[in-house]
């Protein structure tokens, strides 16, 4: 019998970049997983090989100079099939440098460590979304921290398997944004206009691209890149509360050189919007006159945000390219509404009794500015990266928060390192020295801080099955010293649509460069006890954490999938507030100081499971998370009656959630589209509010022509919706109270109720070429 009537099967292969552009020369090795035998192949200036086998099962494995490797399989092959390659390039701005693959249109499990989860600007702009901040509440490793209440003007920050913001890091194309003030950064103004997906890079994972400042994992913001076709959009939209949006995009390449280039407008009236009597020197319900110090005060909710963003890449061949991004984004902000509250619950309209610190504006300037390189060097690819950001806040008139802080943070950074990709392996080293400065009011002269950072990475796969992955990092801090941190993780092949996983690693956050400075005694403010807060600790340390991880992945029909992922992070010297306990007025010369001190353990743990399911025209996304966080034993001088004693020992942290989850249905048909998307979370919100959920939907038509029309609706029932925060109306903590012999009595504390935005509608209409 002749050897081609063995060979029953077609593999058309297809390989390209994430732009689109074909590749040439990528080397491709098929392995049969019973014989071992392999056959290798190249593809041609088109992207495309073939490769005819006989039926059976195998491994194909990708490479391309410049380019991660990636390999998928087991496949099993029972007649022609099709596969198409997606290839990262090395100097990619993703945290996972990893392959899209899809054989005969379904997308295979991806076989990393670590959970890693990316959110398109496709299912953002399906959703009717404006900002980022809301497609990461279907998150839900992801607590979305409120400080200022939950104004659409307010600060929103987001931790990821935690209670603190700061411990996990907010990057644009993996550039650090933290801001030196909080140790996060304000996400609540990011327009989705600037961006083509966001990735959640969720624990610490051994071939993460973040290093080792972080213990909850990373946000990572992907900006708009260039196209190999050309492509443009326009936008516009209006909607209630006064909210009027207009984007352009347009992408492409010319030649060698490719770009990309966002324009967005946003403005907002806001739900509030009107004039209150504010007392300014505060209310006793008991008195005649309760309202002290009364003066005539508007109370406002009103934004206007514009942001740029000009992406150009550069491709000298395949293996080599120059690229430049610029983005930058200001917005400013009444936050009169949300800083001031009602004296009495009940009393809300015009002319009603407020308190608060008045009229506030808040002025927010970031830039961020990025310029890679790639060439070949030796059997591997050099990368170089040079990049500068600054985060300035402008605050005028009173605050209620660290966060309202006028501020100027600068950062610079230069990131070099050698990889080498391999059919079987991946190996990098490298490293990047930054600079950071500080500017605050009440800071005298400018903080600075230096920090240099080596890593090795390497992953190999063992066998058929197995792969290995792990990295070493060393970092060291001029403000604080050095931290040694490894990784190491490990993925095993069931069969070729189930994967298990684990890993284990360690990281730490950084003390932020306000917390280490020592301010005047006589310029810090004095609370209510006569004891002056706000102080710096320059002999603070950094947080250490190890966290254990083990997942379990199942992709079976095209678009139906689940994961599992379970995780325990042990947090040692966690950085707490010292309040001197039993304080009283009047104050002591010198008054007592409350300050940052190192002390205790920290235990994260949880569960987290995500459901991917088609039906027909539908599809189906739900995600549910278990997120346990407490604090061990700690000193009274940390927790007790007098600072407010929200830390209790071995109970979850205050305004952590311990279960929520999400549920997003998306429907198409004809050019008809449309979502019905919500979240839920239980009991210790951060709102203060009972167990809710929040839903939304948009439904729209796209025209052959490229016009979409599309209207959105924003909380539907009308969940936890108000205007303004109320002070002590949320549902209490079991707090520390009291002390009895020396041990603490516990009892409720009076939370602040926070509130949604009401229902609204939104127009949009989108034009693409």
């Amino acid at each position: 019998m002749p050897l081609h009537a063995l060979l029953c099967c077609l593999i058309s292969i297809h390989v390209r970049a994430a732009s689109g552009a074909p590749l040439a020369e990528t080397r491709i090795v098929l392995t049969d997983t019973t014989t071992r035998a392999r056959m290798n192949a190249r593809s041609d200036v088109a992207g495309n090989a073939r490769m005819r086998v006989a039926k059976g099962r195998y491994f194909l494995a990708f490479a391309h100079a410049g380019y991660a490797s990636t390999r998928i399989g087991p496949l099993r092959v029972t007649k022609d099939d099709r596969i198409e390659v997606a290839l990262q390039p090395l100097d990619s701005a993703q945290l996972h440098v990893i392959a899209t693959v899809r054989v005969n249109g379904a997308e295979q499990p991806v076989r990393t460590a670590t959970p890693h989860i990316s959110i398109s600007r496709a299912e953002m702009e399906r959703a009717g979304e404006s900002q980022v901040i809301g497609a990461l509440e279907s998150i839900p490793s992801i607590t979305i921290a409120r400080p200022n209440g939950g104004s659409s003007t307010a600060y929103a920050t987001v931790a990821l398997r935690g209670p603190d913001p700061s411990e996990t890091l907010v990057m644009l194309d993996g550039q650090l944004l933290n801001d030196g003030n909080t140790g996060d950064l304000d996400l609540s103004r990011f327009p989705i206009a600037a961006f083509s997906n966001v990735e959640i890079s969720e624990g610490l994972g051994p071939f993460s691209r973040e290093g080792s400042n972080t213990i909850g994992g990373a946000v990572n913001l992907i900006s708009l890149h260039p196209t190999r076709a050309a492509h443009s959009a326009f936008s516009l939209s209006t909607g209630s509360f006064g909210r009027n949006e207009g984007w352009y995009n347009t992408t492409g390449t010319r030649g060698k050189l490719g770009y990309a280039a966002a324009l967005d407008d946003q403005s907002e009236i806001g739900n509030a919007n009107q004039s209150v009597t504010l007392c300014t020197g505060g209310y006793e319900a008991a008195q005649p006159q309760p309202c002290i110090g009364a003066q005539a005060q508007h109370l406002g909710s009103t934004i206007l945000e514009r942001s740029a963003l000009v992406n150009l890449r550069y491709s000298i061949n395949p293996e080599s390219d120059l690229a430049f991004r610029v983005f930058s984004m200001g917005d400013t902000r009444d936050m009169s509404a949300a800083d001031n509250t009602p004296a009495l619950a009940t009393q809300q309209g015009a002319g009603a009794d407020f308190i608060g610190p008045g009229a506030s504006t808040v002025a927010q300037n970031i830039r961020a500015y990025d310029l890679r390189a790639r060439m070949p060097l030796g059997a591997g690819s050099l990368l170089a990266d040079a990049s500068a950001s600054n985060n300035d806040l402008a605050l005028h008139g009173g605050g209620i928060s660290p966060y309202d802080l006028t501020h100027y943070d600068r950062r610079s950074t230069l990131n070099v390192s050698w990889e080498l990709p391999r059919n079987s392996s991946d190996f990098a080293i490298g490293g990047y020295a930054s600079g950071e400065s500080f500017r605050a009011t009440g800071v005298n002269g400018t903080l600075q801080q230096q920090i240099v950072s080596g890593f090795l990475r390497e992953s190999d796969r063992v066998d058929a099955r197995l792969r290995l992955q792990g990295g070493l990092y060393l970092t060291h801090y001029s403000s604080f010293g050095s931290s040694l941190d490894g990784r190491i993780g490990a993925a095993l092949n069931l069969g070729p649509h189930d994967v298990v996983r684990a890993a284990l690693g360690t990281g730490f956050r950084a003390p932020l460069l306000i917390e280490r400075y020592l301010f005047p005694i006589a310029d810090l403010p004095i609370d209510s006890n006569c004891v002056a807060t706000g102080q710096g600790n320059p002999a603070e340390q950094p947080e250490h954490a190890t966290e254990y991880e083990l997942g379990y992945s199942h992709v079976g029909a095209p678009g139906d999938s689940y994961d599992v992922a379970l995780y325990r992070t042990n947090l040692r010297n966690p950085i707490e507030i010292y309040y001197p306990l039993g304080a009283s007025c009047p104050a002591s010369v010198p008054p007592l100081t409350s300050y940052p001190i190192n002390v205790g353990n920290v235990v994260y743990q949880g569960a987290e499971i995500r459901m991917h399911h088609r039906l027909g025209a539908f599809n189906l996304i739900a995600r549910y998370g278990l997120n346990v966080a407490y604090p061990g034993p700690l000193p009274a001088t940390v927790s007790n009656p007098t600072s407010g004693g929200s830390l209790v020992a071995n109970q979850q942290f205050l305004n952590i959630p311990q279960q929520s989850g999400s549920l997003g249905i998306d429907w198409s048909r004809n050019g008809w589209h449309a979502v019905l998307d919500g979240y839920a979370q239980g009991n210790n919100n951060a709102y203060n509010q009972g167990p809710f959920a929040l839903l939304n939907a948009a439904v729209g038509r796209t025209l052959s022509s490229g016009l979409d029309i599309t209207l959105s609706a924003t909380n539907l029932t009308n969940a936890i919706a108000g205007r303004y925060s109320l002070i002590g109306a949320g549902v209490p903590y079991r707090g520390i109270v009291g002390s009895n012999a020396g041990n603490p009595v516990y009892g409720p504390l009076p939370t602040n109720r926070y509130f949604a935005e009401p229902f609204g509608l939104r127009l949009i209409v989108t034009i693409r070429r």
